[in-house]
């Protein structure tokens, strides 16, 4: 008996990218709520216009952290789930 192997790879890419969807879905409130903390803190003080370079810096990398790491989970989730990785 032959197996269908496109067949299987495409289950198994489907599977995949679901549980990139609903990781990147159950991970998005605790990253938020993990980079709102670090960015409000005594040490790093986003919100103060007088801070060094160094910290405006690390303030920026956590601002875009957030957007950056759901895109590319849910671009990964799309790419699966659409079958073009076949």
């Amino acid at each position: 008996m032959k197996k269908n192997k496109k067949g299987f790879i495409f289950l198994y890419s489907l599977m995949i990218g679901i549980l990139c969807f609903f990781l990147g879905m159950a991970l998005s409130p605790t990253l938020k709520d993990t980079a709102a903390e670090a960015m409000g803190s005594s040490q790093l003080d986003c919100s103060n216009i007088s801070i060094s370079n160094q910290d405006k810096a690390v303030c920026t990398q956590i601002d875009f952290f957030l957007p950056l790491f759901l895109g590319l989970l849910f671009g990964l989730a799309g790419f699966l789930i659409s079958g073009v990785a076949l």
